[in-house]
């Protein structure tokens, strides 16, 4: 049995300051996706609430600390983005697949927004639940905590609900907002948080963490976490079947892209539309990808393949600006990315990054996927073309 393990280092300096009266009623955690910063956030909770937080710290021994790692702590509370219709089922499920793998994400977390809640019936995942969680006294432990992941993401109402408990929190409680955009947290939200900021992981650092949660073998995990680039989330995510089935999608793609086959770029954004994964690009995984229905599955298989092709070109990008020096996340595919490089620009590459971006955005903003990865494709053709242009010219 293990702890959230989070970052080691930022808990036990909270904990000091806890000890010593300094630690903040309200904490703001920044830093890039996948640096770690709701499990640290659930990891403080922990050990607030342990009556023995030395001796368990590595090990989670008591009652209070083994509720806490299965979400049944009384005075721990986490809430996330989620979409209005969820049900106490699903929130069941979700905290289940997080007791699982800390880094689970539903496929609908990319698309929904924090919540307020119904003021007579708040379900479970809003911030209504919470102001009426704060309100009661700790039952087992001694500070009722709440952890708010992607503070980014509350909805108007809701941040200025959540902002009122900010200005005036219980003497007993301490709120944990975590984010990976800053700018999207509103300033007065800001202001009344003590701020505490992540930088990613290193490949070492990444690498024993992925050993320690999932049991990989060393190399795996090294070879997890250089792809992964610090984002301990990417990492961990990539040893599934459906992420690296999309990932060997992307560069099937990449390659049609480079060689202008904008009929095989454009098929595939009708497939993605549908939800398909082509059945070649899981081979030797040792599962099949059936078709995703819904339409958060859908959407996230798109976020998967936008993601895994701003790998590709970035890979390809510091393979162009670091010459001798680059070596490849994926040592299968050094080749591939040698040979765009020869054939791009720095410029032109930067402009596929751009375009990449938008599109993750707009299908998170839930706009037709079928269309905007056409369109995506469409532009990413048309910057080879360019790239070729000049060459020629």
């Amino acid at each position: 049995m293990r702890g959230f393990v989070g970052r080691p280092e930022i808990v036990k300096r909270c904990l000091d300051l806890e000890r010593q009266g300094k630690l903040g009623q309200s904490l703001l955690l920044i830093g890039p996706e996948g640096s770690g910063k709701e499990l640290t956030a659930l990891e403080i909770a922990r050990l607030l609430n342990c009556s023995t937080p030395d001796s368990c710290s590595a090990t989670p021994k008591c009652e209070s600390c083994r509720k806490a790692i299965s979400f049944q702590h009384p005075d721990i509370r986490w809430i996330g983005p989620a979409p209005a219709t969820i049900t106490d089922a699903d929130v069941v499920r979700l905290l289940e697949a997080k007791q699982d793998d800390p880094f689970h994400q539903p496929s609908w977390a990319a698309s929904s927004e924090v919540l307020i809640g119904d003021p007579e019936h708040p379900g479970s995942m809003t911030v209504r639940s919470l102001l009426q969680f704060l309100r009661m006294r700790p039952f087992q432990g001694t500070t009722k905590v709440v952890v708010v992941a992607d503070a980014h993401r509350l909805r108007a109402g809701a941040a200025n609900a959540f902002l009122k408990v900010l200005e005036e929190p219980p003497a007993d409680a301490l709120i944990l907002l975590t984010t990976s955009i800053r700018s999207g947290v509103l300033p007065t939200i800001q202001s009344r948080c003590q701020r505490i900021t992540f930088g990613p992981y290193t490949d070492a650092e990444l690498g024993e963490l992925l050993v320690r949660l999932y049991d990989l073998p060393a190399d795996q995990a090294r070879k997890l976490a250089r792809f992964g680039a610090g984002n301990a989330r990417r990492a961990a995510r990539q040893r599934l079947p459906l992420p690296r089935a999309i990932g060997n999608w992307a560069a099937e793609l990449a390659a049609a892209v480079a060689a202008g086959r904008s009929g095989t770029a454009l098929l595939a954004a009708e497939q993605l539309h549908k939800g398909v994964v082509p059945e070649s690009c899981a081979d030797g995984l040792g599962e099949k990808i059936t078709p995703a229905k819904e339409l958060p599955a859908r959407r996230e298989r798109a976020i998967l393949l936008c993601e895994s092709l701003v790998v590709h070109y970035s890979e390809v990008l510091r393979c162009m600006t670091r010459g001798a020096e680059w070596s490849p996340v994926a040592v299968e595919r050094e080749q591939t990315i040698r040979e765009a490089a020869t054939h791009r620009s720095p410029m032109g590459v930067l402009r596929d990054l751009e375009v990449l971006e938008r599109a993750h955005k707009d299908i998170e903003r839930n706009l037709n996927i079928g269309l905007m990865m056409a369109v995506l494709f469409q532009e990413l053709v048309r910057h080879v073309e360019d790239d070729r242009s000049i060459t020629v010219a």
